[in-house]
């Protein structure tokens, strides 16, 4: 039985898997104390996160704004 897994298909079953295992995080945790103060965590960690992202010059496009 060979049925082709196409990337729409692989997209969505990686998406559910990860979807599933948040949910699972997020009750396991419990709801945050404070809202703002888990959306200040969160913009933390993804900034550290970019920041330690390196990327070449050639991988922005060349652009200018013009009014």
């Amino acid at each position: 039985m060979n049925q082709k897994m196409t990337r729409r298909r692989l997209a969505a079953a990686a998406f559910g898997s990860t979807a599933a295992v948040r949910a699972a995080q997020t009750t396991a945790a419990g709801p945050p104390e404070d809202p703002r103060a888990a959306a200040r965590e969160r913009l933390r960690k993804n900034s550290e996160a970019l920041g330690k992202t390196q990327l070449p010059i050639s991988t922005e496009p060349a652009f200018s704004f013009k009014a």
